[in-house]
């Protein structure tokens, strides 16, 4: 594409060639018009003082005419009266005879030649013909200098309209240009532009509106990064997953909380929220609040990885335009009431939970304590077995509430003071703990971890961790099977992964296995002297950690439970 200074510099040389083209046309014609008519008024002159001099003395005309510098002819009744050729021209030798038949008919004749530069006349007189024929330069000399002038104007012309231009250029052009970069920069982000403003009038507006737009779109830029800002910093530090969604169900905003509490490993932004969270009922809740246009409240529970059960007062809220006649989205606030919602649940089934437990036991030693009473204390043999199952139910109640007491003091205490220690020490330690268990059943216990792998915790918690995990995969695995310690680094944190073939988890009971005094096979927990709450334990050590655990399980093909420590 031209530029604008070229093209306008092509349009005004061309139109003034074109000008001085066209004017030099009409003053060519003009001239020659002009010229032409003078050059025929003078012949007719000389013509009419040639007649006289014929009329007035017929006898001497050789000698009068002789002296005009042109050709003359005269006639009389088709008679040659004179005839001389001082300066001989074309037009006289072939034109004399249509002159004279012209001038005798039209009683004047009268005709230039341009190539030949001869212009000749003719006119009647009663019974006279004058026929006068001459070289004039007039004409074509008038032209050339009309010509060589208007070049010359031109030449001096041309230098100035390109001075002119760069004039305008300089003075409108390139300021525009200026204006125009500058709003390129504007609306590619950069509001700190500035353009110098102009000393023209017509443009100097121009440029303070334009530095005034810069300045306002910056403070307006700065405001809204401000207000950014603080939108931001309030929904990282509210406590709840607070997510803001588009009408086409698009997540475009999700707090640090929200990833936090469902993913830490993907950004949630930018995704469809049924791909993100599945859940049918907040997808219900987020329908009936786009239909309605009014806010929606629930109490939901979810599943975290299957394993963690929370439960979360819901609020699905429509953001609508200023004057509420559009829907622009949705905002899902979701309360985490999960620690409301157990204690609750704690508060009705502690009592059956505990009692439960305690009453195997406690009828066992109430009912061998009234057998010795009776009679059986004098037996030596029955003695020693009484007083030994009496020992086993009290080691047994002594295990239950000391779990009970480590339960409650985990609970309590939510945030664990953390330490560097050495995982893969503590996983050497757990298995040499086991070992002895292991050996009882034949279990091969496979040691595949990581040398060096360091993370943030509590070295107590997690050996206990470690030990209830291997623990449980020793009990519930077959005689003469294998279980599988695995503990390794990963970009973001640790894995710590224990698994086993034994019996396997449903997927329904995958969901309440880490709830208190759950278990898989009741019969075999009971013979191995379980309470039913290590793993309930072991979850509430992870998540005094900020850890995840979840379990990969197949009923019949073993479970495999893995921790992930992050390093944040």
């Amino acid at each position: 594409m031209i530029k604008f200074y070229n093209k306008l510099l092509i349009i005004l040389t061309t139109v003034t060639v074109v000008s001085f083209l066209v004017l030099g046309f009409f003053l060519h014609n003009s001239s020659y018009d002009l010229i032409s008519k003078q050059q025929q008024k003078l012949l007719e002159d000389e013509s009419d003082k040639i007649y006289k001099i014929v009329k007035k003395d017929p006898e001497n005309l050789n000698q009068i005419l002789n002296i005009f510098e042109q050709d003359v002819l005269i006639e009389k009744n088709g008679r040659e009266v004179f005839s001389s050729s001082n300066v001989d021209t074309h037009l006289f030798n072939q034109k004399r005879k249509e002159a004279i038949s012209d001038a005798q008919t039209f009683d004047e004749f009268y005709e230039v030649s341009k190539r030949n530069a001869d212009v000749i006349y003719a006119k009647k007189y009663n019974g006279y013909t004058v026929v006068l024929a001459k070289h004039s330069t007039t004409i074509s000399s008038l032209q050339k200098e009309i010509w060589k002038y208007l070049l010359l104007v031109l030449f001096f012309t041309l230098p100035l309209i390109y001075f002119i231009v760069r004039y305008i250029n300089t003075s409108y052009i390139h300021p525009i240009n200026e204006v125009t970069y500058a709003t390129k920069l504007l609306a590619s982000g950069k509001y700190r532009v500035r353009v110098p403003e102009s000393n023209v009038k017509e443009t100097k507006e121009l440029f303070i509106n334009t530095n005034n737009l810069a300045r306002t779109l910056d403070d307006l830029n700065n405001e809204q990064k401000l207000q950014r800002n603080r939108l931001e910093t309030t929904l990282e530090n509210i406590p709840s997953a607070t997510l803001m969604v588009d009408k086409e169900g698009i997540i475009v905003i999700a707090n640090k909380t929200y990833h936090e509490l469902f993913g830490r490993m993907q950004n949630a932004e930018g995704q469809l929220f049924k791909d993100v969270m599945p859940n049918i009922e907040i997808t219900q809740m987020m329908n009936e609040a786009m239909k309605l246009e009014k806010p929606v409240f629930e109490q939901i529970e979810l599943y975290i990885n299957n394993v963690h059960n929370k439960f979360f007062e819901v609020s699905v809220i429509p953001v609508l335009t200023r004057r509420k006649r559009r829907l622009l989205g949705l905002v899902v606030v979701m309360h985490d009431i999960t620690k409301l919602k157990k204690l609750e649940h704690m508060r009705k089934d502690f009592v059956a939970n505990v009692s439960h437990e305690l009453r195997t036991p406690i009828t066992s030693i109430k009912g061998f304590a009234e057998t010795l009473m009776d009679g059986a204390k004098d037996d030596p043999a029955s003695l020693d077995m009484f007083l030994n199952i009496i020992l086993e139910e009290s080691n047994r109640i002594q295990s239950l509430v000391q779990d009970l007491l480590d339960l409650s003091k985990i609970e309590q205490n939510t945030e664990i003071p953390k330490e560097c220690m050495n995982l893969s020490d503590l996983g050497e330690h757990a298995l040499k703990a086991v070992s002895t268990l292991a050996e009882k059943k034949e279990i091969q216990l496979t040691n595949n971890i990581t040398s060096e792998v360091n993370a943030l915790g509590d070295k107590g918690k997690i050996t206990q961790v470690l030990i209830n995990l291997l623990s449980n995969a020793i009990s519930y695995s077959p005689q003469s099977s294998e279980v599988i310690l695995t503990i390794k680094e990963e970009s973001d944190g640790q894995i710590i992964s224990v698994k086993d073939n034994g019996i396997g988890i449903s997927e329904d009971e995958q969901k309440r296995i880490f709830e208190r005094f759950y278990r898989v096979d009741k019969a075999r927990s009971r013979d191995s002297g379980g309470t039913g709450l290590g793993l309930s334990i072991t979850k509430h050590i992870v998540e005094a950690h900020n850890g995840q655990i979840k379990v990969e399980s197949t009923l019949g093909e073993g479970s495999n439970f893995i921790v992930k420590l992050f390093d944040k």
